[in-house]
């Protein structure tokens, strides 16, 4: 599989914005409103696609250039 540095590079940006954005957001879990659940599961679901791009695209990097 031959893949682009550039294009791993671009996938791990991607995750650790999504993991910032996630990070970011910490402090709406600290008000107490009647929507908490569902801003707790989309903050979880952001920090899930961070780790999964970030894991993507390291495997990309020692993976894809060979």
């Amino acid at each position: 599989m031959k893949v682009s540095i550039w294009t791993a590079i671009i996938v791990i940006i991607v995750g650790l914005y999504d993991l910032a954005y996630a990070f970011n957001r910490r402090q709406d879990l600290q008000d107490k409103s009647s929507c908490f659940k569902k801003r707790r599961m989309g903050i979880v679901g952001f920090i899930i696609l961070g780790i999964i791009f970030v894991l993507l695209g390291v495997f990309l990097l020692f993976v894809g250039e060979r």
